[in-house]
């Protein structure tokens, strides 16, 4: 019988801790709704941008905003290493992998007026991830590697 009731006890024990669950996290689509600024960018596999360092081989990525902070249809601003600010929407991916930038006025160099990013890793509040998936014209057809921050 005291078998019986620790067993008991111990499978009710599991059942309330396992059924409490922590709130859910945000959305990757609310995570990311801030505006971004260059931290580390690699162009292939060359780091040609580090914040604050000295000796850049492109000091023009201080320039870089991706600001997907509106809230109006997901509107994007993105502004290049040439000061060029582009506006149009975001998406994101179903299965949360990729941010797709669309609609982009002026059309960029290179592009349909689209261009996609797949996300390293998870977003946090303070830093995004992205790889941009087809070269950039703008950066000698180089495929990019963004690791941005929100200052």
């Amino acid at each position: 019988m005291r078998k019986y009731v620790l067993s008991l006890s111990f499978i009710l024990t599991v059942l309330i801790f396992g059924s409490c669950k922590k709130t859910n996290s945000k959305p990757i689509s609310e995570v990311i709704r801030k505006v971004w600024t260059a931290n580390v960018i690699k162009e292939n596999t060359t780091t040609v941008y580090t914040k604050g360092a000295t000796g850049n081989i492109k000091d023009s990525y201080s320039y870089f905003k991706l600001d997907l902070s509106s809230t109006a249809q997901q509107t994007v601003r993105l502004t290049t290493i040439d000061q060029t600010t582009f506006v149009g929407n975001w998406t994101i991916s179903a299965d949360n992998s990729k941010l797709t930038l669309t609609n982009l006025q002026p059309v960029p160099t290179g592009t349909t007026g689209t261009i996609e990013f797949t996300f390293d890793g998870t977003p946090t509040e303070t830093q995004l991830n992205l790889t941009r998936t087809s070269p950039d014209a703008k950066t000698g057809n180089t495929t990019n590697n963004y690791q941005l921050v929100n200052p």
